[in-house]
């Protein structure tokens, strides 16, 4: 694992998180679960607690280049709770989603 983009994707999460439309704060706690190869990009699969005694939830952060340390867009979560078993399905399914909204979005230009 590239630790200066594992840094990277965590620094991104975070800052993702804490914007107001989203989570709004940086979560309490933030830990890589995991990395992946999708679409030859590297990604990062996140867990994190809003708060001190709540569940994980699941986040991904991504579309890494090789050494690159910027993602491509791909840094998201939908809040959902974080289960090891199919995070990183999880995660697909959300940059799938990622994806085809950018697609529509150029289509309507």
């Amino acid at each position: 694992m590239n630790q200066q983009q594992l840094d990277a994707a965590r620094e991104n999460m975070i800052e993702w998180l804490a914007d107001p439309q989203e989570l709004g704060k940086a979560p309490d706690k933030t830990e890589c679960a995991g990395q992946f190869e999708y679409r030859e990009m590297t990604y990062y699969i996140f867990k994190f607690k809003t708060g001190i005694f709540g569940k994980w939830l699941l986040g991904v952060c991504g579309g890494f280049e090789e050494d690159e340390l910027e993602p491509c867009g791909h840094t998201y979560s939908e809040m959902q709770p974080y289960h090891e078993a199919s995070a990183q399905q999880d995660c697909i399914k959300m940059i799938d989603k990622i994806v085809a909204y950018w697609q529509q979005q150029a289509q309507k230009l």
